[in-house]
């Protein structure tokens, strides 16, 4: 099939790209007493114009309290786009620890190299924040501020003009910017009005953010995910990091960029006149966080860990609304089920206790990863059982430049708060917890009923009955066949009190996740499907998961897609009452749905907030036929976006 066969009768497209008109009734005031929201689906792309295009023709069906219903028909608003000048600063610029744009050839992930400078099309976590009494360039109590994640520079042009465009994944240090916003009070439009680039340098600059949240206390809490492996970056330099700091060639022992200062909790607060405070959290461990999301009581935080052979992890601060000290725990899976992609029992085993200033202090004092752990292969300890008697064997994702494979380890003497929180994952399986969880991504959760939602978004290696190969432990054996498990799931988990780690000591919190059963799944398409004809996945159902989002008011889960399986990436809607799952928005070709938040009330409207990275990537692409890959990537804007699903009014139960 060629482009010609795919670019038939143009539809319109309703909200996509610009802005539409609101309502003629206005949506400001009172949030409107709902009993139930039902959203309507957007149909799969049929059409070229289709798989290009970001668009939305869904509207939520709401009922309210006096029993008449009412439709509110959804928009996308673009806000701005990777590259875009908008009052005195480009979105997606990356620069150094002085705020100067990196001009500095980067290398490339095959070796190749790039030059600067760089805008990422790499949008990812969001968060909207409502900052009272914020007076901002003459915004005076209408503005919003909006923080957005850059994940990385998704392609770059290189030196050589004979060669393609690279992929710069970890090459660069990224960035976070900061855009001021004007709410129209009536309709809830948001325009931009000024952006900046928050300044990263008394964190010593940012590695690879990816999803993120709201606290309670309005602050944004955003991650580093695929931290850097401190065991290979002790002999080598972490050069994208040196870039940021001016410090290209040098070891850390040198000088040069620490892996131990990346692959953290990220908070970011607000002051009601712009100026931003920015606080790594080393007390909440190092992981490749793809979030922490934080429970009612202010003081639990779940975390996803992307990657292969990745925990589960959960920190309880010692104090409500302050993440800077507390007890970090990791999940043990005791399966009870193998069966529709899984159900288990989870304990946890507490890691250890530390605050953020120990922990940096650790850091600053130069400590490496071979003062933490000895380390031997598995053939070492074959050659010679008895020398490395005391060793353990452990399988996980070592982080970006590692080798994840089994290795045996031994902790130093002393070192176990440092292997807690400095080398979370790999002293977590050396306690026993379970590795095996495969590309575990967002986390939200219900507060009402007191459940939290957890996306694995593919289901593969050592999750799968019988290919656990030589892992050490076996917890999670999930039977069926792997087409359909790759297509991802969103399990759910019970919320309590009363809980105990696995050494009998009590857990201070009321948010103790207790189980995990699979909620929301995917499956492999079916044979001639007429829908989704490129779909290695079911096109009518959800395809490895990513971003979620839970509204209390609406009592729908929000589902982001960052699939492989499916050509275009859809966000869904979830009634976790009526189970009903509803298409509600569909992004170009080769682009990731990033950013997803919702939002009931923020000044008398409702928001949901969603950015698309790296709309058609080449490497996104790749596995497609021509007419995909060659002709309709052409057709794609490929500048990341910034935007959010508009026309809802502010919503109650």
């Amino acid at each position: 099939m060629t482009l010609r066969d795919v670019l038939f009768a143009s539809t319109c497209l309703v909200g996509c790209v610009v802005a539409c008109a609101a309502q003629a009734d206005s949506l400001a005031g009172a949030p409107i007493v709902v009993t139930s929201v039902e959203f309507t689906s957007t149909p799969a792309p049929s059409n070229a114009l289709e798989m290009i295009a970001p668009h939305t023709r869904s509207q939520p069906i709401v009922t309210l309290a006096d029993g008449s219903m009412k439709t509110y028909p959804l928009t996308f608003r673009v806000l701005h786009r990777s590259g875009d000048y908008l009052g005195g600063w480009y979105a997606g610029l990356i620069v150094d620890k002085n705020g100067e744009p990196i001009l500095r050839s980067a290398p490339g992930s095959k070796g190749e190299v790039a030059r600067g400078p760089f805008y990422s099309a790499g949008a990812d976590g969001m968060s909207l924040l409502a900052i009272p009494n914020a007076a901002i360039d003459g915004v005076k109590g209408r503005a919003r501020l909006l923080i957005n994640h850059l994940e990385y520079e998704t392609e770059a042009d290189n030196i050589d003009p004979k060669k393609p465009p690279v992929a710069l994944y970890a090459a660069l240090p990224m960035a976070m910017n900061l855009t001021v916003l004007d709410q129209d009070p009536a309709t809830g439009s948001l325009t931009p009005v000024k952006m900046a680039n928050i300044d990263m340098s008394g964190v010593d600059g940012l590695w690879i953010p990816c999803n993120s949240s709201v606290t309670p206390w309005m602050t944004h809490l955003g991650s580093e995910e695929y931290e850097p492996d401190a065991q290979t970056f002790e002999t080598r330099p972490l050069e994208s990091m040196n870039l940021y700091s001016g410090t290209s060639g040098k070891l850390a022992a040198e000088g040069g960029a620490n892996p131990y200062r990346y692959g953290h909790l990220v908070e970011v607060a607000v002051a009601a006149n712009g100026t931003t405070t920015v606080t790594k959290h080393y007390a909440a461990g190092r992981l490749s966080f793809e979030l922490g999301n934080v429970m009612p009581d202010q003081k639990t935080v779940y975390i996803g860990d992307d990657g292969d052979d990745v925990i589960r992890a959960m920190f309880v601060a010692d104090q409500p609304a302050d993440l800077s000290a507390g007890t970090l725990y990791a999940a043990r899976w005791t399966q009870t089920d193998g069966n529709n992609f899984g159900a288990a029992k989870i304990e946890w085993i507490k890691l250890g206790h530390a605050s953020d200033a120990e922990i940096k202090a650790l850091v600053d004092k130069g400590i490496k990863f071979s003062d933490i752990f000895e380390v031997a292969s598995s053939d070492d300890v074959h050659a010679n059982p008895g020398k490395y008697a005391e060793f353990r064997p452990v399988y996980v994702y070592a982080g970006t430049g590692g080798k994840t494979a089994l290795s045996y380890y031994k902790l130093k003497p002393g070192m176990e708060q440092a292997a807690a929180f400095l080398e979370t994952r790999r002293y977590a399986g050396y306690l026993g917890a379970t590795t095996e969880f495969t590309k575990m991504e967002g986390q939200a959760h219900n507060a009402a009923d007191k459940k939290l939602y957890t996306v694995i978004s593919y289901i593969r290696t050592g999750m799968i009955d019988g290919l656990n190969k030589d892992r050490p432990r076996d917890d999670i054996r999930l039977v069926g066949d792997e087409k359909d498990l790759t297509c991802g799931a969103v399990y759910e988990s019970r919320l309590t009190g009363g809980q105990n780690d696995t050494a009998g000591a009590a857990i201070a919190s009321d948010w103790v996740a207790v189980d995990m059963v699979a909620l929301v799944h995917g499956a492999r398409q079916s044979e001639g499907a007429s829908v989704g004809r490129y779909d290695k996945c079911a096109t009518d159902m959800v395809a490895n998961p990513d971003n979620i989002s839970y509204s209390e008011a609406m009592r729908t889960l929000f589902i982001g897609e960052d699939s492989a399986n499916h050509l275009n990436n859809f966000t869904w809607a979830f009634n976790v009452d009526s189970k009903r799952l509803a298409r509600i928005f569909s992004s170009p070709a080769g682009g990731e749905n990033t950013g997803l938040r919702v939002y009931d009330n923020v000044n008398g409207h409702a928001y949901i907030t969603g950015n698309i990275q790296h709309p058609g990537a080449a490497e996104d692409l790749a596995a497609y036929p021509p007419e995909i890959k060659t002709e309709l990537r052409k057709l794609v804007d490929q500048r990341g976006i910034v935007g959010y699903l508009g026309g809802l009014p502010a919503m109650t139960r």
